[in-house]
């Protein structure tokens, strides 16, 4: 099943993606209302056979597809290509860092920039969890970073929490659903191809990062983690190379079998 967060009366609502429209989920006060609620509870069959009422998708603002989360967690140098590319070495264990929730924001969402240069995308496959460590579902993720403020300190927060720069949608998926072997992974701005990969580069995978994460940070429902960004993004780039994000782009992340995130800088 495919999921999304839409605003109603101000606040994030749960729809079911079907080929009728989207259901709208505030019709069904005894099923949950949140993507947070639907990972606590993890009763996806609840959901099947709902008819309507049904929601024209293109009207609807869209949430981002989770909210409410204890933990925003990032895995860095997580695909081997990436790695190389920026001179470092492929991790033997997890790195670990987080975004702050004023980080969320929305597929469509248009986000501010601040006063720096060296605006950067990371397409990323985004896990969220359900009970007990188990990954629940996933969605698209772009760890959008501010790589003159991350690189001044040893300490990544400061490059990676500005407002909006962590968008993810538009859909959620059951994880289950996705192809163990992998999945491609891209990403466009202003419609040029900047990354092409798939998940199957990645160092650790879903069950390794969750076996890493959970003696240290336990997981809750609802919590997400960003797996990391394959090669292809400016830091990786030669200093006469380098075409830093900047106002009026467009970046789109694509994930096979989840959808396309879209978001305008300004």
């Amino acid at each position: 099943m495919k999921f999304l967060q839409f605003y109603k009366d101000g606040c994030p609502t749960l729809g079911v993606v079907t080929d009728k429209g989207v259901v709208d989920m505030s019709a069904y006060p005894h099923l949950p209302q949140t993507m947070l609620a639907l990972c606590q509870s993890g009763d996806v069959g609840a959901l099947e056979g709902l008819d309507g009422p049904y929601l024209d998708e293109s009207s609807l603002t869209l949430a981002p597809v989770v909210t409410g989360m204890e933990k925003i967690l990032c895995i860095g140098l997580n695909y081997r290509a990436h790695a190389i590319e920026t001179g470092m070495a492929i991790p033997t264990s997890p790195t670990v860092f987080c975004k702050m929730p004023n980080a969320l924001a929305a597929h469509n969402e248009v986000i501010e920039l601040p006063d720096a240069i060296e605006f950067d995308y990371e397409a990323e496959l985004v896990l969220i969890m359900g009970e007990g460590g188990k990954v629940f579902a996933a969605t698209c993720g772009n760890d959008l970073s501010i790589r003159e403020w991350q690189n001044a300190s040893t300490q990544w927060l400061c490059g990676k929490s500005y407002n909006g720069f962590g968008p993810i949608g538009p859909y959620a998926v059951e994880f289950d659903s996705l192809p163990k072997e992998g999945v491609a992974i891209s990403c466009r701005v202003n419609g040029e191809v900047r990354q092409d990969s798939s998940t199957s580069d990645l160092v650790f995978n879903a069950e390794e990062l969750v076996a890493y994460l959970m003696p240290r940070l336990p997981l809750k429902a609802g919590d997400i983690i960003f797996t990391g960004t394959p090669s292809g993004v400016m830091l990786g780039y030669p200093a006469d190379k380098k075409n830093w994000l900047k106002s009026g782009d467009t970046v789109e992340v694509t994930i096979e079998g989840i959808g396309t995130l879209k978001n305008t800088l300004k």
